[in-house]
């Protein structure tokens, strides 16, 4: 997990943002890595699902709330799913 850690912030990041009725905030520094949990998805398959909590979605008011998110990541660069939904970790 931590040897893809850095090409799933690169590639997860605009599928997260995508996710967003509005508009979408991140929250992290520019150095911050976008997540800061994974966890296997499929072991046998070499596929993970990487956690954070550094986006912030605007919401019909125009406030902005924070959002936890996944991101099923295969290395090699490909994005299987993202998933998103209020709260912080």
């Amino acid at each position: 997990g931590d040897k893809h850690l850095a090409a799933a912030g690169i590639y997860c990041k605009d599928h997260i943002a995508g996710l967003a009725k509005f508009s979408a905030k991140w929250t992290d520094g520019t150095f911050e890595p976008k997540f800061s949990r994974f966890r296997w998805l499929d072991q046998g398959q070499g596929t993970l699902t990487y956690i954070g909590d550094r986006i912030e979605f605007q919401n019909g008011f125009g406030a902005f709330q924070p959002h936890v998110y996944e991101c099923d990541f295969r290395p090699g660069q490909t994005v299987l799913e993202v998933r998103a939904q209020p709260g912080r970790l």
